[in-house]
């Protein structure tokens, strides 16, 4: 599934390609990629004729901004993908809603296993998401009301790269948890954006087992993996994303990340820190990536 990399990537390119475009209309494939409104007719009916001012990413999810201050939410999921086709180019056969731009070109939602959702929602209350209101996010995910964009990501937790997630807000939240170092990273409604990839990357620059308690983690350690989470993230952005298997950005070209994974399905594999042979554990239903020689395995531990 793209992280935040991955997504970020996304929208950074359609910034580039479609901000100030005009949709003419849409067609919608596969009426259950409709998330909201509902039916995918009222959701065709609706976006038809609204311009895309800017476009964003929240958590995993790439955010297009109407000029009328609705906002569409597109979640790629495992195989999703959003291509800016030129006019003229043949259909795909995997694309599950095509939009239609004013220019000719088109704006294609395009997933092969058919997970990803798109949602039209009213704007507002963005900016003061984050507080892990975990009851809402699943009335909202189970639809019928009319939610504003920011009710949407209520149960969702901060956004590591920005500012204000510091060392010492990062600290506060993990003494509070009991949870497995691994098992945090993944939670959404702890931090955002960060998938498994990442999490064990961060976990192995910062020398941390997966299976350590979060709130058994010295200040230092703290910052240790705070620098981590902000780095690996960083450089997944600055590569334009790991292509494991189906992400390519929004021109269709896969990112050059996976190349540069230290832990990441690298198993048996040389650590590039100490030489060991990196290890796979499974945490939490989720593979596992680490080195036992530089991530040492908390006493009495095991994997869950």
């Amino acid at each position: 599934m793209p992280e935040l990399p991955e997504v970020e990537t996304v929208a950074r390119d359609l910034e580039r390609a479609v901000a100030g475009a005009a949709i003419n209309d849409a067609t919608v494939h596969w009426d259950r990629t409709i998330r909201h409104p509902q039916p995918p007719e009222r959701f065709v009916a609706e976006i038809a004729g609204a311009t895309i001012r800017r476009v964003t990413r929240r958590a995993k999810t790439v955010l297009l901004h109407l000029d009328d201050g609705r906002v569409m939410t597109v979640a790629l999921r495992m195989t999703g993908a959003l291509i800016v086709a030129p006019a003229g180019t043949p259909p795909d056969p995997y694309a599950r809603v095509v939009f239609d731009l004013a220019d000719g070109r088109q704006l294609r939602y395009r997933d092969v296993r058919k997970f990803g959702r798109i949602g039209l929602w009213p704007g507002g209350g963005l900016r003061s998401v984050g507080a892990g209101r975990g009851a809402r996010s699943r009335r909202v995910a189970e639809g019928g009301g009319r939610y504003r964009i920011g009710e949407v990501f209520s149960g969702h937790g901060p956004e590591p790269l920005q500012r204000s997630f510091t060392a010492e807000r990062f600290a506060e939240r993990l003494s509070r948890r009991s949870a497995k170092l691994k098992s945090l990273l993944l939670d959404q409604s702890f931090i955002a954006g960060v998938g498994n990839i990442y999490a064990d990357e961060a976990l192995w620059r910062a020398r941390l087992h997966p299976l350590r308690s979060a709130d058994s983690l010295t200040e230092r350690e703290v910052r240790r993996l705070h620098r981590a989470v902000r780095g690996v993230l960083r450089q997944g952005i600055a590569n334009r994303g790991s292509s494991i298997s189906d992400y390519v950005g929004a021109d269709g070209e896969p990112g050059a990340n996976a190349e540069r994974l230290a832990v990441y399905r690298r198993t048996e594999q040389p650590c590039y820190r100490c030489g060991r042979r990196i290890e796979r554990i499974v945490v939490g239903q989720r593979s596992t990536h680490f080195c036992p020689r530089c991530q040492r395995e908390p006493v009495a531990s095991a994997a869950t």
